[in-house]
């Protein structure tokens, strides 16, 4: 009988923090990338009953929560409104904790709830940082309604036309906000190239606390 060869390995987490916030930096400071991170989120929806969709990542409100911009206008800002719960997903690639091994890493948030950011000066600040083209969006479109492209273009132009005369970006709209997210659960799961891969949670604790432990995969 032949030797098995290119055996797997069982991929193993080490020396994680005790805090979830500090896991999520260490592997951030990692991620062999530049581009945006994209963070799938689902909500209840009255509708299509779970309803996912794609956010990005913005970084960490007061350095504790994860947050996400969206508009008053759109579903996902009405099925939070309706129930803060959710879940969150993301999937990092290319991330390099360990020289020459490329890792994946899926990261969730679970027992998770949205809260509004109601600070008027908060959201300013978040709004300088938007890029022009959504700053744009968020005053010529209204999320999830049947388009007519050439109302949109005369919407278009006419902020063009505004910008150029008063020589300035678009002010906030009152439609743009943005959400932190509670979570009293993280998963981390950790894959690498021929790996049985390995997983940490961290749980929160009556008292504010984490505990940490391994989960099978």
């Amino acid at each position: 009988m032949n030797k098995v060869k290119n055996l797997p390995r069982l991929a193993r987490i080490r020396d994680y923090p005790s805090n979830p916030l500090q896991m999520f930096r260490n592997i951030l400071e990692c991620v062999n990338t530049k581009s945006i991170i994209p963070m799938n989120l689902a909500t209840l929806d009255n509708e299509f009953g779970v309803l996912n969709r794609t956010v990005v990542y913005r970084g960490l409100l007061d350095d504790s929560w994860i947050w996400f911009a969206t508009e008053r206008n759109s579903r996902k800002y009405q099925n939070l409104k309706d129930n803060p719960k959710l879940a969150l997903t993301i999937l990092l690639q290319n991330v390099e904790m360990e020289k020459d091994l490329p890792q994946t890493w899926q990261i969730r948030l679970l027992s998770a709830e949205a809260e509004e950011v109601n600070d008027d000066e908060q959201l300013k600040v978040f709004w300088k940082q938007e890029p022009l083209f959504q700053k744009i969006r968020s005053h010529i479109c209204v999320c999830g309604k049947p388009s007519n492209l050439d109302e949109l273009d005369a919407k278009f132009k006419e902020q063009l036309a505004i910008m150029d005369k008063e020589k300035r970006e678009p002010e906030m709209t009152k439609t743009y906000t943005a959400f932190k997210i509670i979570p009293k659960h993280w998963d981390f799961y950790m894959a690498e190239p021929n790996a049985i891969g390995d997983r940490v949670q961290y749980k929160q604790l009556e008292n504010g606390e984490w505990e940490a432990y391994h989960v099978d995969d």
